[in-house]
């Protein structure tokens, strides 16, 4: 994965605060995103298409409801930058 395409992702605040609260909770609805930083529905959906874009995050149906999470390759091919992001 080219650490410059996360590095820019990321560099958008409401995007690097979602892919904090992930890193934080592990697993997480567009929802529980709203409520947390206090972000549109559809803004907070269009920041985590982009995160699945780029392969970053995984998501899983549980009956009416997507819940995404930090993909674990992803974190285990990044984590001196995931580390350095959260210094």
């Amino acid at each position: 994965m080219d650490k410059f395409k996360v590095i820019k992702l990321l560099s958008d605040g409401n995007r690097f605060n979602i892919f904090m609260k992930l890193l934080e909770y592990d697993e997480l609805c567009v929802c529980e995103i709203e409520d947390l930083l206090q972000i549109k529905q559809a803004n907070t959906s269009k920041h985590l298409k982009k995160f699945k874009e780029l392969d970053m995050i995984s998501s899983r149906r549980i009956k009416n409801m997507i819940r995404y999470s930090i993909k674990e390759d992803f974190l285990n091919e990044n984590m001196d930058l995931i580390k350095y992001l959260m210094i």
